[in-house]
């Protein structure tokens, strides 16, 4: 069974205090953030909160229930009439929550090392650049290019060094 609209804008109306709520429908029930961060489901008429340590500090009933067959267990708050408890509850929760925003992981870092003889030694996550490129084209030739298997061989064999790495492009192209 689905959530009801006037339901879902009740228990909306009810968490205001904690911040921006908005929700979300997904297969006819809810996702609940606030202030951007999901913290919740709304599910056949019922209000469930993801389980954290400070919104456990803030139930005043600790009922564990899993939203739809199959789901995890979360707070299932059977109060929703109390809007300063739901907002407590919900601001008291936020913190333990991860923010979507935020989880962007930073770019990967690689390493754009490019060696200065064929004696240097080949470092991990090393990235093909140009600079690199040129270094090659000075011992294999302007037909130089980084071919997928090449480059597999860069990224399996760091510690080798570049004379190495030399060989083995001229045996791959054999």
């Amino acid at each position: 069974m689905a959530s009801n609209a006037d339901f879902v804008q009740y228990i909306v109306d009810q968490c205001s205090g904690a911040g921006d709520i908005a929700v979300k429908k997904m297969m006819g029930d809810y996702c609940i953030y606030c202030n951007g961060i999901l913290f919740g489901l709304i599910c056949d008429n019922n209000l469930f909160i993801k389980v954290t340590e400070p919104g456990r500090e803030a139930l005043r009933e600790e009922v564990l229930r899993p939203p739809y067959p199959g789901a995890r267990d979360y707070f299932y708050i059977e109060d929703v009439d109390d809007n300063d408890y739901l907002a407590k509850l919900v601001r008291a929760s936020l913190p333990a929550l991860s923010d979507p925003r935020a989880k962007k992981s930073a770019p990967l870092k690689r390493n754009r090392q490019v060696p200065i003889s064929l004696d240097d030694v080949i470092v991990p996550d090393l990235t093909c650049s140009q600079d690199l490129r040129a270094f090659f084209e000075q011992y294999l030739g302007s037909n130089f290019v980084f071919s997928v298997e090449f480059q597999k061989w860069l990224h399996e064999n760091d510690g080798l060094t570049y004379r190495d790495a030399v060989d083995a492009y001229e045996s791959m192209k054999k």
